[in-house]
């Protein structure tokens, strides 16, 4: 490993570790967790960037990780079942509630944030563009069915908070459709991915003899 990338990964490394910190601090943890807006819209984001920072490359050059998920698919399906999953409202009020649930939070979105951070090199732009427009599209739903929602939905978060919610989660899937189009920005303007010159068969050649 060179020094720039050595000192990358001490960075990524202790990024993870400050955000670890940060996130487990009872203070932070309280005021995140006290509305529901900062709890799903923060949070969430914030553990799966943890995962991301503290995964770095570690993997990226790895064999059998390769193979497992060679182009990405897989990491990107597991974040995709992920953000589903914690877009339910009773997921939040569990979690809440129960400590193993609130293990499971913490270990299924800095898992994703991992496997997304190890296979980012991988995926390919369609693959990417395609599973982030997803998330994009979940995140607009969900917003405009915590809008549109007039009883409260969590035991724990009032109405007014899921409102709030909403307006995050209308701005996430903004955000998450911009990387969707900026993913395919090549793909769209003619330029082939990279690799895929190296790839393509050249012309064919006449046999001797």
């Amino acid at each position: 490993m060179t020094l720039p990338a050595r000192s990358l990964r001490l960075a990524r490394l202790a990024l993870a570790g400050a955000l670890a910190l940060l996130l487990a601090a009872p203070a932070v943890r309280h005021w995140l967790e006290s509305r529901m807006s900062l709890h799903m819209a923060v949070e969430l984001p914030l553990l799966a960037l943890c995962g991301w920072a503290a995964a770095g490359s570690a993997w990226q050059g790895r064999s059998r990780a390769a193979r497992l998920d060679a182009q990405g698919l897989l990491a990107a399906t597991v974040a995709s079942c992920v953000l589903a999953l914690w877009m339910v409202p009773v997921a939040l009020d569990l979690a809440l509630l129960s400590p193993g649930i609130a293990a499971l939070k913490l270990a299924s979105w800095a898992g994703a944030g991992a496997l997304l951070a190890a296979a980012r090199r991988r995926i390919t732009p369609v693959l990417q563009a395609f599973f982030v427009a997803n998330a994009a599209w979940m995140s607009a739903t969900a917003g405009l069915l915590y809008l549109d929602a007039e009883q409260q939905l969590c035991v724990n978060y009032l109405v007014d908070d899921q409102q709030a919610t909403g307006w995050a989660l209308l701005a996430w899937s903004l955000l998450l459709g911009a990387w969707a189009l900026a993913a395919l920005r090549p793909l769209l303007a003619g330029t082939p991915p990279a690799g895929a010159a190296a790839s393509e068969p050249g012309p064919p050649t006449r046999e001797s003899g």
